[in-house]
């Protein structure tokens, strides 16, 4: 593809194996920072191929990492809630007057807490991983394990989930504004809501470096935006960003207490009902 100031170019790919067939073919590219053997450490993982058996088979140290976080708020998390409902009774907090006038002896409206099951609801999670070169892997890391832990736990309270692994670049040597200039978005929907929740894709798509530093990157020297843009561009928003769209959490690495926090926070917002400690 041939890219000028005015291509803007956005992909969609329903499943991951569309995505993996597409962004693991090699390129005829100039650059090929997907492929190189240096900085290890920048990448998560030495080589190409690593990251290639990373994506297929599954990473277990990126489990590991969630199952720190789930082991704090998932038993924080219930799948039922009270919700109040309105009924007549002989007291309670207001004077029905209709009922009053007409000598009804429960003239009273009262409060009675009827425990259920969450409706529920179907909410499409957009996740950036439109990371800065300067980002740290740690970061990364942590902040894919505090995501994935904040999807599983959508899930156990009775919700559904899609999840939507999104990378935008702009072309920064040319304009740094978002409407002008060249533009590239890519979406990878990693769960589709009648899909199980499998935290091993989730985990490597979500907070492994090597999906933006090795396969994303794969992706735009195939469609010719690494010749094009400098450094692969500078990172940009979302166009689409779902129900819960997640751009950065923090710029470094936080306290444990702190992550969880902000799984709570985002849960209550969604009217998960959360046990205070």
């Amino acid at each position: 593809m041939i890219w000028n100031d005015s291509t803007r170019k956005a992909l969609k790919f329903e499943d991951l194996s569309e995505f993996w067939k597409v962004a693991m073919q090699d390129s005829a590219a100039q650059k090929k920072h997907s492929r190189r053997i240096t900085k290890p450490d920048w990448y998560g993982c030495a080589s190409w191929e690593e990251a290639k058996d990373l994506a297929l088979i599954g990473w277990k140290d990126g489990l590991q990492e969630i199952e720190k976080y789930r082991a704090e708020i998932i038993p924080r998390v219930t799948e039922k809630v009270y919700r109040p409902q309105q009924k007549f009774d002989v007291a309670g907090y207001n004077v029905d007057i209709g009922s009053y006038l007409a000598s009804q002896p429960e003239y009273f409206i009262a409060r009675d807490y009827d425990q259920r099951n969450y409706p529920g609801k179907i909410y499409t999670i957009v996740s950036s991983i439109s990371f800065s070169q300067h980002i740290m892997p740690s970061t990364i890391m942590q902040r894919g394990a505090i995501v994935c832990a904040l999807v599983d736990a959508i899930e156990y309270a009775g919700h559904r989930t899609e999840v939507i692994c999104n990378w935008v670049t702009s072309n920064k040597r040319r304009n740094k504004r978002r409407n002008h200039g060249a533009w590239l978005e890519v979406d990878i929907t990693i769960k589709k809501v009648d899909q199980p929740l499998d935290l091993s894709e989730l985990s490597f798509c979500l907070g492994h470096p090597a999906m933006l530093r090795r396969i994303v990157f794969s992706l735009a020297e195939k469609l010719g935006w690494s010749d094009f843009a400098f450094s692969y561009g500078s990172p940009a928003e979302a166009l689409n960003k779902g129900d819960i769209y997640i751009k950065e959490i923090f710029g470094e690495e936080v306290s444990n207490e702190t992550a969880i926090s902000w799984v709570l926070a985002e849960l209550k917002k969604l009217g998960v009902d959360i046990i205070e400690k």
